[in-house]
């Protein structure tokens, strides 16, 4: 690669990687395409925007996206090339957590998209205010108007510009959402940032005849970064810019690849279920037998004939319309940000998609470890190999080799922004960096991620409970969405359990049971018992202290608006247990 700063990786595809459609980005349901020239006359426009405002090199600016666009992109890259720091702040953040962020940052300037709103982040007599630029906006301060009083910087002066700045200068601080505290800036530099690309991008399956789709929040380092490496490749890169246009945008860009969190792969799968349920008794069926011998093959050590003629069979009869529907060309999936069940990983492989699950975080810009695409270096159930220049070790393993997960290497973060001490207690003076998950390897070479160190707790009967391991185990069923296991210096375990509702509706139809709303058939009897027959069935294969004793239906999903799921979707259980404390003291009402 022969690039040491992010700002250069357009000038790269320009020059090695042209592709006339390099950007594809949707705004009010029409597409819009910019070449790679296009990209770089951008890059200048928006330069030069910047610089008229005012802004300096080192000045910090604000970015508050939700889903990647053309536009966010041009703000960011141009914003770096001129020496600015980009502080990304998720969209979900609350008030509190954005003051946080103006406290420690006091940033020049905020975008904001226009209708996440200046009064959702300052309150009306803030003059703060007067820094905001919305994105599409209508009001005085958007960036359409400002762009159009503009002009471009010129290609000299900007290559002057990005001379001057150094490979481990300050790229970037992404603030993290703060769940247990006020939240942390994480200091990443280029130098950090493209040695992770130079790591990842030889893995993909990608060239610039590719086409790739990216939906997931700009802010999350992984989609960002993700995007870097699908510029440095040449791919075509399409946009939807809303959630609203994502489902359609599948069979619009036809991609090759797009990045996922296990919830949208999850979700895909349940629509799948919900399709088979409606069909007619063959059709169920076969779509039954699909799966089965698909999970089957890729179960199997050895290769056998049959079971590979079957699996071409189930592709070319069964999974034809679910590759249809996510455009007919997708050759893999990446997924990060939290546990995928190993069961979708073989069923997407057997429909010919290829799901490679990875690992990273934020503080390591961010990938630590991933599946690859190529043969024999793909493992399900675990996160995958570690990057080449990347060194992992599990720190004081216990006799099943599982301990916290360390890591080292020039992709690990330079600190946390004003936050000198929080930065003591996860990165070493010789350059490990704590990650707070608990893993061991498997087969000696594969990282698997088994908890979060801070989630491990004891019963009241000294039984330790690593949960998300019992999660991942119940969540198995594909009757059971989100699941919590509680029982933190309680006498035995419990769980909260959203189902999915979707297929107990057919299930209530199946066996005449009259179905009303998710409130009210969360508290039916027959659909209660349904769920304890799943739980009972994990239950036999746990010892004793790991079994769910009671659970508690709730009847809506828990989401990040709530505050009960992080920015990457991940379970904040000390919210959701505050949320249904009473729930959760009924269960164990009956225990004295």
């Amino acid at each position: 690669m022969s690039f040491t700063k992010t700002f250069e990786i357009p000038t790269l595809q320009e020059l090695k990687s042209y592709n006339e459609r390099a950007i594809v980005s949707k705004y009010k349901g029409q597409w819009k395409a910019y070449s790679s020239s296009e990209v770089l006359e951008q890059i200048r426009h928006y330069a030069g925007m910047l610089q008229e405002l005012g802004v300096q090199r080192g000045d910090l600016v604000v970015l508050i996206p939700e889903m990647g666009t053309a536009e966010w992109l041009f703000l960011d890259l141009a914003a770096q090339h001129i020496g600015i720091v980009v502080v990304l702040v998720h969209s979900t953040s609350s008030r509190q957590q954005f003051e946080y962020v103006l406290e420690e940052t006091e940033p020049r300037l905020c975008f904001v998209r226009d209708y996440l709103g200046r009064e959702r982040f300052f309150d009306q007599d803030d003059q703060r205010q007067n820094q905001v630029i919305e994105i599409y906006g209508n009001g005085e301060n958007n960036l359409e108007e400002l762009l159009a009083k503009s002009r471009p910087l010129a290609s000299s002066t900007l290559e002057d510009i990005g001379m001057s700045i150094k490979a481990h200068d300050l790229s970037t601080i992404i603030y993290t959402s703060g769940t247990t505290g006020r939240p942390k800036g994480v200091m990443l530099s280029h130098h950090n940032i493209v040695s992770n690309l130079s790591a990842t991008v030889p893995m993909l399956p990608l060239d610039n005849q590719s086409r790739v789709l990216s939906f997931l929040p700009y802010s999350h380092i992984f989609e960002r970064t993700t995007i870097y490496s699908y510029l440095a490749v040449g791919a075509s890169i399409y946009f939807p810019g809303k959630r609203s246009y994502i489902q359609q945008s599948y069979a619009e860009a036809k991609p090759h690849l797009f990045t996922s969190v296990p919830r949208i792969i999850e979700k895909l799968y349940q629509e799948a279920l919900l399709y088979q349920s409606r069909q007619n008794w063959l059709g169920r069926k076969l779509i039954d037998w699909a799966v089965k011998s698909g999970v089957k093959y890729y179960n199997q050590k050895q290769f056998n004939l049959i079971s590979w003629f079957k699996l071409l069979l189930t592709r070319m009869l069964i999974f034809r319309r679910f590759r249809k529907a996510l455009g007919n060309n997708l050759v893999g999936i990446i997924v990060g940000a939290a546990h995928l069940k190993p069961e979708l990983g073989k069923i997407f492989a057997a429909a010919g998609i290829k799901l490679r699950e990875g690992y990273g975080m934020t503080e390591a810009s961010p990938a630590i470890a991933v599946n690859r695409f190529a043969p024999g270096l793909n493992s399900f159930g675990t996160v995958g190999l570690p990057l080449p220049n990347v060194q992992v070790k599990i720190d004081d393993p216990d006799e099943n080799g599982e301990g916290e997960i360390l890591v080292k290497g020039p992709n690990v973060m330079q600190g946390y922004f004003k936050q000198e001490a929080e930065t003591r207690k996860v990165l070493s003076s010789d350059g490990w960096l704590r990650t707070g998950d608990v893993g061991k390897f498997v087969r000696k070479r594969f990282l698997a991620i088994t908890d979060r160190k801070k989630d491990i707790f004891k019963t009241s009967a000294g039984k330790y409970i690593a949960p998300q391991v019992l999660e991942n185990i119940f969540r198995e069923s594909e009757l059971i969405d989100q699941l919590l296991i509680i029982g933190f210096q309680r006498p035995y375990l419990t769980a909260l359990i959203y189902p999915e509702f979707s297929l107990l509706e057919e299930f209530a139809e199946a066996h005449n049971i009259h179905w009303t709303s998710p409130q009210y058939m969360a508290l039916n009897i027959k659909i209660r018992e349904r769920i304890q027959r799943e739980i009972d069935l994990v239950n036999q294969q746990l010892p004793n202290h790991q079994r769910v004793r009671a659970f508690h239906l709730v009847h809506e999903e828990w989401s990040v608006e709530k505050g009960q799921l992080s920015n990457t979707l991940k379970i904040i259980r000390s919210k959701v247990m505050a949320d249904f404390a009473k729930e959760i003291d009924a269960m164990y009402a009956t225990d004295n």
